[in-house]
């Protein structure tokens, strides 16, 4: 329990303790690409959700184009359609609030040129501000540069959620963290390649339940369109072995003392 609070206490650090008690609701913003990217994290949003803590999560566009073999869905509206139900179940497999549907178009336009490209990243920036003002969230998460798998939407809702962190000191005092897995953690037999990150930049370590995983497999399996079930649970299995019961979290820290010189 002493390690459990420790942990609490770090990712949900406050600048200004002596306006805030034990008993101060929280609120933990998560903002993703796709639905199903929820996955990545899932543990740690079914474990803040159970400790009362008030957990949203954003999601920048529609999937659209997610198509597979075994769902027989074709590219478009209804695929759009189907994952936004796959992300309302996901949401409360794990115990958080309804997700957040930006609705942004899949790949975000980039196939049409730079003018759609961009219209797109403006929407989605928009949006990531209004929920900075109108949730005023304690902590908000989302992938670091890589996004964890390169995908150019992951790397993007990444830029554009840190570029909306840093425009302003907000009005309640909000932590920034991005998700990772330590490098030398990944089986070397992975199917996937996923970016990994240096512990030394991880620093934030949270400790995740038997219960919390059983969550987030439950919430994965909502992905119907997206996986079979046997996916799923290899997918799962690969995160648990990673991992080792931590999800692991790099700080968008920065210090704020003066010099006048980089060295």
């Amino acid at each position: 329990m002493r390690w459990s609070l420790l942990f609490v206490f770090l990712l949900f650090q406050c600048s200004n303790p002596k306006q805030e008690t034990a008993s101060t609701p929280k609120t933990l913003l998560a903002i993703f690409a796709h639905p199903d990217d929820e996955a990545t994290v899932g543990p740690a949003l079914a474990k803040y959700a159970a400790e009362g803590v008030t957990v949203y999560l954003a999601i920048a566009t529609d999937g659209r184009y997610g198509i597979t073999d075994h769902a027989k869905i074709p590219a478009g509206d209804s695929l759009a359609a189907v994952r936004s139900e796959e992300a309302k179940c996901a949401a409360e497999k794990l115990g958080i609030q309804p997700p957040v549907l930006f609705g942004l178009h899949d790949q975000l336009k980039m196939g049409e040129g730079m003018g759609p490209l961009n219209e797109q990243l403006n929407t989605m920036r928009t949006k990531i501000t209004e929920l900075f003002t109108s949730l005023k969230p304690d902590v908000v998460i989302t992938w670091g540069a890589s996004g964890w798998t390169g995908h150019h939407d992951h790397r993007l809702v990444s830029t554009v959620v840190t570029e909306v962190f840093q425009t302003q000191k907000w009005e309640k005092p909000v932590q920034l963290y991005y998700s990772a897995i330590p490098t030398g953690n990944l089986p070397a037999n992975s199917p996937m390649q996923l970016a990994t990150v240096d512990s030394s930049f991880l620093p934030v370590k949270i400790s995740v339940s038997e219960a919390d995983y059983a969550k987030a497999l439950a919430s994965w399996h909502c992905h119907k369109s997206q996986y079979t079930p046997e996916t799923i649970e290899g997918m799962h299995q690969l995160l648990k072995a990673s991992l080792s019961g931590t999800a692991y979290f790099m700080p968008a820290a920065f210090s704020t003392e003066e010099k006048n010189s980089l060295f």
